[in-house]
């Protein structure tokens, strides 16, 4: 986006902070924010320079007496691509209206839940924006989505009510990125990827109900039921044939697809005492997307298909309904440990996914598992932090670590340094599964400073 490009978005934002700084009659003003600066560089040779971007975020509160009206707008200027290559974000605008035992809040927002550490359970409701992966921190991840949100207190207690009229998929990289997170087919085969027209759609309603327990000091519980769409696509499949010479090459085409499912869950913190607390988070998906192909497209080279197995295999994709997709029931489950000692804080969570009624075509696992550890400690009068996260995946034996060392130079700014590694060992042809292995040649180290306002 060019500058001339900004004009409506910048003039949007000079509007509001004229309104911002008008006379106080009715109601009070709040205005934060923050300037950051963020430069990636990949660790392994030519050291290629991955990412430089600046980030201006401004929010701007407005309290009266019925309620805040709130506002968030982000400015990135991407400088690695283009010295001029902005973009504007309205990434939160909502009402929160009070009552005595309720609150109301309406409009665009970021909805956060759950308790988990790499990976989301019960917390699917925002979009995610994984387009450059983890080169965007992890507090610009989330995006906001329309919804309604209505919560009414019961003492301590809470039942609260979302609902949105849009899905809004997560946003992934694009085919031939190096982030790019559904690569395991194309190890195996020529693929082609087809868009889908009902990422985004004003007419799909979604909801959640929560039941939120913090009676008790020791346990701090949500009960959760959702109707819902996970962010994520799953790929209905054909077979497709390309190239411009004759005979065509086949190739199998993905087409992103998604699935709206009923969704139970909860997510629980018991606190045995101040230094020692146990974790938990589970959701059923009571029907969920997984892959298979036919036996000849996993045992045979496509280009090397006899004329015979050619018909068959044309055969077998033009009969097909589902577009190699089994609908079966889902289980993501977490339990994990929150301790210090000797002042450095641990957590560590275990992950298990299940998939019911398995069929043995499915290219996903039946079980897996994988875990996250999590090391924090402070120096200098809490003014240096180092800490360490790691995710391993005992199926396929891949990891991801994230070391970072933060320091606080004054009130007000802070500046960052860390690496993100990926490796493990290399995945078999068609695993189902996300492998950090594909990511290993993506290894970067990153600095960023921020100033807040």
């Amino acid at each position: 986006m060019t500058i001339s490009q900004i004009g409506r978005p910048l003039f949007f934002l000079i509007l509001i902070f004229s309104i911002n700084f008008t006379p106080k009659l009715i109601f009070s003003q709040d205005v934060t924010g923050f300037l950051r600066n963020y430069n990636a560089v990949l660790t392994s040779p030519p050291n290629e320079y991955l990412v430089g971007r600046n980030r201006l975020g401004v929010d701007i509160s407005f309290n009266t007496n019925y309620g805040t009206v709130f506002i968030s707008n982000e400015i990135l200027n991407t400088y690695s691509e283009s010295a001029n290559n902005y973009a504007y974000d309205f990434s939160e605008g909502y009402i929160d209206l009070f009552f005595r035992n309720s609150d109301l809040r309406i409009g665009k927002q970021v909805i956060s839940q759950g308790r988990t550490n790499g990976t989301f359970i019960t917390d699917i409701l925002s979009p995610v924006d994984v387009s450059e992966f983890l080169t965007l921190s992890v507090e610009d991840l989330k995006g906001g989505i329309p919804a309604v949100r209505y919560t009414r207190y019961y003492g301590n207690n809470f039942l609260e009510f979302i609902a949105t009229p849009v899905f809004q998929s997560n946003t992934l990289a694009k085919p031939g990125s190096r982030w790019f997170p559904f690569t395991e087919l194309e190890k195996s085969t020529n693929v082609t990827y087809s868009d889908s027209l009902t990422e985004n759609s004003f007419s799909s309603f979604q909801g959640m109900i929560k039941w939120g327990i913090r009676s008790s000091l020791k346990w701090d519980l949500d009960l959760t039921a959702m109707w819902w769409t996970e962010g994520n696509p799953s790929y209905k499949k054909d077979l497709v044939f390309t190239g411009p010479l004759l005979p065509a090459e086949p190739a199998i085409e993905l087409t992103k697809t998604y699935l709206k499912s009923p969704i139970i869950g909860y997510s629980g913190n018991y606190i045995v005492n101040d230094n020692l607390i146990f974790k938990s988070e589970s959701a059923f998906h009571f029907k969920k997307y997984f892959d298979y192909l036919p036996e000849l497209a996993t045992s045979a080279d496509l280009n090397s298909l006899t004329p015979a197995q050619a018909q068959q295999l044309i055969l077998i994709f033009n009969q097909n309904e589902d577009g190699f997709l089994f609908e079966k029931p889902w289980l993501i489950s977490m339990i994990g440990v929150k301790t210090s000692l000797s002042s450095l804080d641990i957590e560590s969570q275990f992950f298990y996914e299940c998939i019911f009624n398995y069929d043995e075509l499915i290219l996903q696992e039946e079980n897996f598992f994988y875990s996250t550890l999590s090391l924090r400690r402070s120096f200098l009068r809490n003014n240096l932090l180092l800490s360490g996260f790691g995710r391993y995946n005992y199926v396929g034996s891949d990891f991801w670590i994230n070391p970072e060392a933060q320091y606080d130079i004054k009130d007000g700014l802070k500046t960052a340094l860390g690496f993100h590694f990926f490796g493990g060992k290399k995945s078999e042809n068609f695993y189902g599964h996300f492998n950090f292995k594909n990511y290993a040649a993506s290894s970067f180290g990153y600095i960023k400073l921020t100033a807040y306002f």
